[in-house]
């Protein structure tokens, strides 16, 4: 019975890491940023032990393959998560120009105003904020060939064709 037991918490164990390592690398950390987080506590975002890169490369991969078939990242997906991640750094910018403000930092104030013009026309152009709100257009159907067919009918004194 104990080898049953065992085997579930290494199981178990490994799920864990699995999933932190997955979870790792959809926020883009670099594999040695992972390993370094890795030795953190639990309570500071790490799984409390070190694990090497190739640990992590393998129960990154073997959790991706666990959902693969869950996931489709579309393009209203990727918006969704881009949209996130966008407000975020609008947050911080803010958050940012307030502080230089109040302390009265011109130069982190300014730097802080560009990243947040940066952000919102990131922003513009992924949500197509910034383009045109309402297309007007006139559609003239023609058909040249049958123009010149009546053109040169009538040029020798015949009745054009009708057209549709």
């Amino acid at each position: 019975m104990p080898k049953k037991i065992d085997r579930e918490v290494v199981a178990a164990k490994v799920a864990i890491e699995e999933e932190w390592a997955y979870d790792r690398r959809v926020e883009r950390l670099s594999w040695r940023q992972m390993r370094d987080r890795s030795a953190l506590p639990v309570e500071q975002g790490g799984l409390g032990y070190l694990l090497g890169i190739a640990t992590l490369q393998a129960r990154a991969d073997a959790y991706f393959a666990q959902i693969r078939g869950t996931l489709r990242v579309g393009v209203d997906e990727r918006r969704a998560r881009q949209e996130g991640e966008i407000d975020e750094l609008i947050r911080l910018a803010i958050g940012d120009i307030k502080v230089a403000r109040a302390a009265g930092d011109v130069k982190a104030s300014a730097d802080a105003e560009l990243r947040l013009l940066r952000y919102q026309e990131r922003e513009a152009k992924i949500f197509g904020t910034d383009s045109p709100q309402r297309i007007e257009a006139e559609v003239t159907n023609r058909d040249a060939v049958l123009e010149d067919l009546n053109a040169a009918l009538v040029s020798l004194g015949r009745e054009p064709v009708e057209t549709a």
